[in-house]
Order: structure tokens, then C-alpha cells, then sequence
């Protein structure tokens, strides 16, 4: 596998046949926002949800997943109206979104060769605010999976198996990118081998225990070296004639 920016570069047909990037946790400091959002939720219904509880049942799932999964006082209640109050309450703090470090950076390498899709647990209107006014890629990625168009939500593998149906991508053949321990879950389900875990919300042994080949803090080139490394690595070891390295 290649990926450009990684110091690759290719001659013909790439390894690395497209990259499948989380959002929420991966590309942006959302965790927060989701929490409150969450918060303001359980408050509604006069719920207590410790930080664990937070973290096995809720985090990186999607909202209508959860509510009508997880056990509580809005089971058996309108789902969609339960679904709207958790928009309301998330769209309330947009604002206190921050990019993680070198994210919109790495999506313009990437994107000089190899096609992109955002694969998120959030709703559509969630996803277009994050990557047109927050990362400003938004024209950039080539397929946007978002709550709405999966029928079973993350750590099921349909929102990436859809995406790399979309851009015609093996799953084998994709690099990714998750913060969460049920998102790189659901990309192990899918078949994607080369993951690298976020570590924005979740430790570098949970990451890793879930499947992740590597884990960085942040997307900034430094702490990407250690992956371009080994994936030149793998590249020498296979013996392509299709790539080289251009430093």
C-alpha cells in the first residue's frame, strides 16, 4: 500500500486504492459537543449516564442507534422526535469545534491521488457544517456516508463497506483513520487492515486492542513519519516496480 503524502509516489496503478477517514473525533475535537449534546439529552429525561457507561453505550454511535438500542425512558417513544432534540442540542454547540492538528492538511495531500470518503455516525447536517465551515474540504472528499444512509450504524462495517463500494476500492486495499474503538471495530469487520487510530478520545491500547495498526495524536506530518516508514517498508518488501520513494 501507498498513500501520498506519506512520501510515495506512484508510476502506474497505486496499492493504496483510496482512504476512508472518520470525522467527528478523527478530523475535529468534537467529543466535547457530543457529551454536552448527550448531557442535555439524559437531562431531558431525567437520566444519570456515568463517563464509562458514556463511553461502552454511547460515543462514536449513531444517535438513532442509541436511542433505540440502549435501554431508558425514550424506549418505545417517538424516535424521531428523540432524534431531532439530540440535533437541536448538538447544533447548539457547533461553535466549540476545533480542527485537529493538521487534519485539512493531510485530506489536500491525500487528494492529489487518491480519492477520499468521510464516514461518519452523525447526521448530514452535522457533516456538511464540519467539512465546509470548519475543515473547508468539504469539496475535496468524494463520498460522504452519513447516519441517514446506513441502515446499521458503526461498529457495523455498512457505512465503510458502502463507501469503498463507492469509490470501488477493496476494503484491503484502503487506508483509514478512526478515533474510536467502534468505528476501527467496524473497519476490522470491513476488512480494512491498514488503520490508524486517533487517539483524541480514546487511549492507544484501546485503539490498538480494537485493531489499529498505529496510533498518532494528532495529524500532523511528524507524527505520521512512523507510518510513511513502515509503509515504505511493506512496499520494499513487496517488490513493486510501481511506486517509488520520493523522500
Amino acid at each position: 500500500m501507498t498513500a501520498a503524502g506519506f512520501g510515495l509516489t506512484r508510476r502506474s496503478a497505486p496499492a493504496c486504492e483510496a482512504v476512508l477517514m472518520d470525522l467527528d473525533g478523527t478530523l475535529v475535537f468534537s467529543e466535547e459537543v457530543h457529551r454536552r449534546a448527550w448531557q442535555g439529552f439524559f437531562d431531558t429525561w431525567g437520566v444519570a449516564v456515568t463517563d464509562a457507561d458514556y463511553e461502552q453505550h454511547y460515543m462514536g454511535r449513531r444517535p438513532s442507534d442509541v436511542i433505540a438500542g440502549v435501554p431508558g425512558p425514550w424506549t418505545g417513544t417517538d424516535a424521531a422526535a428523540a432524534l431531532a432534540t439530540m440535533t437541536a442540542f448538538t447544533l447548539e454547540h457547533a461553535g466549540n469545534v476545533t480542527v485537529v492538528p493538521g487534519a485539512a492538511a493531510l485530506i489536500r495531500r491525500l487528494r492529489v491521488k487518491y480519492r477520499i470518503s468521510v464516514v461518519t455516525s452523525a447526521g448530514a447536517q452535522w457533516a456538511q457544517h464540519l467539512l465546509k465551515d470548519v475543515l473547508g474540504v468539504h469539496d475535496l472528499i468524494d463520498v460522504i456516508i452519513t447516519a441517514e444512509e446506513i441502515t446499521s450504524g458503526k461498529p457495523s462495517p455498512e457505512g465503510y463497506l458502502r463507501a469503498c463500494a463507492a469509490l470501488r476500492a477493496r476494503p484491503e486495499q484502503c487506508l483509514a483513520f478512526e478515533d474510536s474503538p467502534s468505528g476501527i471495530h467496524a473497519l476490522v469487520a470491513a476488512g480494512v487492515r491498514d488503520i490508524v487510530g486517533v487517539t483524541t478520545t480514546a487511549s492507544a491500547a484501546d485503539l490498538t486492542r480494537a485493531g489499529a495498526r498505529w496510533t498518532v495524536p494528532n495529524l500532523i506530518p511528524r507524527h505520521l513519519q512512523r507510518i510513511r516508514s513502515s509503509i515504505n517498508a511493506k512496499t520494499v518488501a513487496r517488490g513493486s516496480n510501481d511506486q517509488e520513494v520520493d523522500g
